[in-house]
């Protein structure tokens, strides 16, 4: 048996709490012992409706729960199992563990790998450094960086066993759609595309909708509650409250947050998903269906790097004028770019995106999933 202890601060978002509940329950649901450490279990119950946020320790699906404030007071609450059971420690997003922590680790018979688990890139330094040993002055066991990535020489994206088989499923029932529909509180509109839109509050949506009346095109637009955006001149929450005939042929609705597994579903049922982040980009990869991803800008434009680093994977092998135009289309959604040309380039291209994307995401489930890689990665080192 082996056990894993999981340790998340949540910077901003819904991200970090996202990815590391999807891995904190993968690891559970194939019967390791795991332990997720969160600073903020508000963020957390957003998806998690199980979750209690006044409750110092629960059990949700099979992961024990436990507050960052009372493991940095009291690390023993960590060391309910068997203290010579081997324990992989993982820093989501390489956060930092209290003092406290690495001192109550290095009391353990065999003190933990320690693992470093970094942000996901599609950049080709990744591959050089995943895996690469870690060590910090006073800690005497093991410490590695592990980066998921695209490619067989990083650590992999998070999928959980038989996750497209049962996207399949889902496409081919037509009364299980319904289902999944009104589980939103929508009902199936064959007149209308859905677009799903998960973005940064500054989001040229505005820009995306007008492009979109343009074309003459019927869509249904789908923002989550909490999720806000701004228009151009930064009044929050223009989306629901329609001026005229401003959205034209375009339905604005509004849903709740629910559980991950829900959300997946409504992306592999949806026609267009607009996601942000790290959890939302990979699952509408998984999903198969077009998709844009707003990236959260940063410093001296590297989010612009990794844009175009993870196009040229994704575009790579395309037809120019296929690949030109969705290139296109996710640099002018990450603001460099003219809104109305990208997706009048692009729509003449749909159906082929549409195959592309679902190739894209079925070479990459040839890949072992990250869940995977990690366990094999820490058995090798706690030998």
């Amino acid at each position: 048996m082996h056990a894993w202890w999981i340790f998340c601060r949540v910077v901003d978002n819904l991200g970090d709490a996202g990815v590391s509940w999807r891995l904190a329950s993968q690891l559970a649901a194939r019967s390791y012992q795991v332990t997720l450490v969160i600073d903020h279990l508000q963020t957390l119950a957003c998806f998690c409706p199980a979750l209690v946020t006044d409750t110092p320790t629960q059990q949700v699906q099979g992961v024990r729960i436990l507050p960052w404030a009372v493991v940095g007071q009291d690390p023993a609450q960590l060391g309910a199992e068997d203290p010579t059971l081997p324990v992989s420690v993982v820093s989501a997003f390489s956060c930092d563990l209290p003092s406290s922590v690495q001192a109550f680790l290095q009391q353990r018979q065999v003190v933990p790998h320690w693992i470093l688990f970094d942000y996901l890139s599609a950049e080709s330094w990744v591959e050089g450094c995943h895996g690469l040993s870690a060590p910090i002055p006073g800690y005497l066991g093991p410490r590695h960086f592990f980066f998921p990535g695209f490619t067989p020489r990083t650590g992999g994206l998070l999928r959980e066993p038989g996750l497209l088989a049962r996207r399949s499923e889902i496409r081919a029932s037509l009364s299980r759609q319904e289902t999944l529909w009104r589980s939103w509180g929508l009902t199936e509109k064959t007149n209308l595309s859905t677009l799903t839109l998960f973005a940064y509050p500054d989001a040229p949506w505005q820009s995306l909708r007008e492009a979109m009346r343009r074309t003459g095109q019927a869509w249904r637009w789908v923002l989550f509650e909490g999720m806000e955006i701004t228009d151009r001149i930064g009044r929050a929450d223009a989306f629901h409250v329609p001026e005229g005939d401003v959205w034209g042929k375009i339905e604005p609705v509004r849903v709740a947050l629910r559980t991950q597994d829900e959300y997946d579903g409504l992306l592999w049922v949806s026609h267009f998903n607009l996601v942000r982040g790290e959890d939302s980009f990979v699952r509408a990869q998984w999903a198969g269906r077009p998709f844009l991803w707003h990236l959260y800008p940063q410093a001296e434009g590297q989010h612009r790097v990794k844009l175009e680093a993870f196009l040229e994977r994704y575009l790579a092998g395309l037809e120019a004028a296929l690949a030109a135009a969705i290139a296109d289309l996710f640099r002018a959604w990450n603001g460099r770019g003219d809104m109305a040309l990208a997706w009048q380039r692009v729509v003449p291209h749909w159906k082929d995106w549409e195959r592309h994307a679902l190739a894209w995401s079925e070479a990459l489930a040839e890949q072992p999933d990250l869940v995977t890689k990690l366990v094999e990665f820490s058995n090798l080192e706690l030998k």
